[in-house]
């Protein structure tokens, strides 16, 4: 985890994984799509042990979204025996149970970073419904006995914040080994969910486009980042500037954390639309100690309200989700001080970076799509299986 917070992050870490002994013959297997036997779905205890006890891959699962198509594949196959292993209860020693509980666990964790996106047969559909409905039986008998790995399997299929009445997990007695996952997916969100009343409200939201991306983010807070693989650098470059920033757009904070980590003097005002967002930015502020950037909500076509002036404002990835993006411009400029400075980002539509999107939203549209979780996972699957 210190390596990938350290900077070994996106394709490096993949590359990493790749190279495990253990690991790299059914990655192999996979990209030659070789037939699939026996070993390849890990239904042997011991072949399946020895990818759980590969703690580096366990720290990536729980610190990083993993990308790659191969991996994704492993993953989603390790995912579905794991889940086979929970509900049959197949015999394993003690030692051979923990690993396999924490890693399940990882899984877990990075099923909940990626919003569940993994592919799922209907098999496997049904079977995690039955682990979860047994989960919520168990927890409704005070003194029925929970077996780590069924809270593990739950948690890989639904988030647990989101179980009914899942604020009886935390009154259970849990191993060490589950702590992170709880803690992700029950402590973590509850403290957001806390958080949110508390934050200010520094204008009015507008209607239509920006109530509509407020939607979207609140049903989706985007990025679900783990580790700010720049803090470090930002660190150690310490810029002395000591004036005013306005971050315009902040969503989940990863922005803020990375302008407050470069500006340690400087006082910060990061603010968004959407409350589920900025909870998490929050969340994640005191987590890093940030003691130099505020979090609040508000709508840019509205800030001229709020009566501040700043030495920089900062607008990336924003102004052109607005229903009116020159006029968010204007009025960020009038918020800026004489000689200030401004940094804005901004989509290319006809961009390189932006031709794969457009194909992919012609897909969508073509096919039918909508924005729902099977939908999703269904479009995904095509890409994966279309060779261009």
């Amino acid at each position: 985890k210190k390596a990938i917070a350290l900077g070994l992050s996106g394709n490096n870490v993949e590359d990493f994984i790749r190279r495990s002994e253990t690991i790299a013959p059914y990655l192999d297997q996979l990209e030659n799509q070789q037939p699939l036997g026996r070993a390849v779905d890990f239904l042997d205890v011991t072949v399946l042990k020895s990818i759980a006890d590969d703690l580096f891959l366990r720290c990536a699962l729980e610190s990083t979204v993993i990308r790659g198509q191969l991996l994704e594949t492993f993953l989603t196959r390790l995912r579905r025996t794991l889940l086979r292993f929970a509900i049959n209860n197949a015999a394993a020693s003690p030692s051979a149970m923990e690993a396999l509980t924490v890693c399940f666990g990882a899984v877990a964790q990075q099923c909940f970073i990626n919003e569940y996106v993994y592919a799922q047969e209907d098999d496997e559909t049904r079977q995690s419904i039955k682990l979860r409905d047994f989960l919520l039986k168990q927890l409704d008998n005070e003194g029925a006995e929970i077996e780590p790995i069924t809270l593990a399997g739950v948690a890989a299929y639904f988030p647990l914040n989101q179980l009914p009445r899942a604020e009886r997990i935390l009154k259970r007695d849990w191993p060490a080994t589950m702590s992170s996952l709880i803690r992700q997916q029950l402590h973590e969100p509850l403290e957001e969910l806390r958080d949110r009343p508390t934050i200010p409200k520094l204008t009015a939201i507008d209607g239509g486009v920006s109530q509509d991306v407020m939607e979207q983010y609140e049903e989706n807070p985007y990025p679900r980042w783990v580790i700010d693989t720049t803090a470090r650098y930002a660190k150690e470059a310490g810029d002395p500037f000591r004036g005013e920033i306005l971050i315009a757009g902040c969503g989940t904070g990863l922005h803020a954390s990375q302008v407050a980590h470069r500006y340690p003097s400087a006082r910060i005002l990061a603010i968004d639309i959407s409350l589920p967002s900025l909870a998490f930015a929050r969340r994640k502020s005191r987590e890093a100690g940030l003691r130099n950037v505020e979090f609040a909500q508000a709508d840019i076509l509205r800030l001229e309200a709020i009566d501040r002036q700043f030495d920089r404002i900062e607008a990336v990835g924003v102004l052109h989700h607005l229903a009116e993006p020159e006029t968010g411009w204007r009025i960020l400029l009038s918020l800026l001080r004489p000689g200030g400075q401004m940094r804005v980002g901004l989509y290319n539509e006809e961009g390189a970076a932006r031709r794969s999107i457009v194909k992919a939203r012609a897909l969508v549209a073509e096919r039918g799509y909508r924005p729902t979780v099977d939908d999703i996972r269904k479009c995904r699957q095509e890409i994966f299986g279309d060779n261009d």
